[in-house]
């Protein structure tokens, strides 16, 4: 597994803007506080995908829509890219249509065995968030985010 730095977190979890929380407030009905919150869990977020392996599920489609805002500001979101990882853009990449069909064929070739397979990458990527950002990472992200913004909450949300 790909060792990260974290001092190279400290440094992430130092960015701010305010454009990006604006819109996102914009589109949720979310109080500030809460989105700044957010906002800084996505950039956790972002800081361990930097880990092969480490994806977004469904219970964690918060922070997956402020990614979205965030790199909705392009000039600012490259110039993020760049300063805190050293790239010219950090991407975001969505599961393909091959990727979603393949899934799919394999759920129903054998469910069992594509269950087990996701919830070994689901494990994975617990792992790694508790390693990186703690007991309470973990706790928010996998005990209160599946219940608080469900696909059924954002859509309550969404203004």
């Amino acid at each position: 597994m790909k060792r990260l730095d974290t001092k190279q977190l400290v440094d992430i979890l130092q960015f701010r803007d305010e454009d990006v929380i604006s819109r996102f407030k914009d589109t949720y009905q979310i109080e500030t506080d809460e989105a700044n919150d957010i906002f800084k869990e996505t950039l956790k977020f972002l800081f361990i995908s930097q880990v092969p392996g480490v994806f977004i599920p469904d219970d964690l489609l918060i922070l997956d829509e402020m990614w979205h805002n965030m790199i909705l500001f392009t000039p600012q979101y490259h110039q993020f890219s760049k300063k805190y990882f050293d790239v010219a853009y950090f991407h975001h990449a969505p599961a393909s249509k091959k990727e979603k069909e393949d899934r799919k064929k394999s759920m129903d070739k054998n469910p069992e065995k594509a269950k087990e397979e996701y919830l070994e990458k689901l494990k994975f990527l617990l792992s790694v968030t508790y390693d990186y950002l703690g007991e309470e990472t973990v706790e928010k992200w996998f005990r209160k985010y599946p219940e608080k913004y469900s696909k059924e909450q954002l859509k309550i949300l969404r203004k």
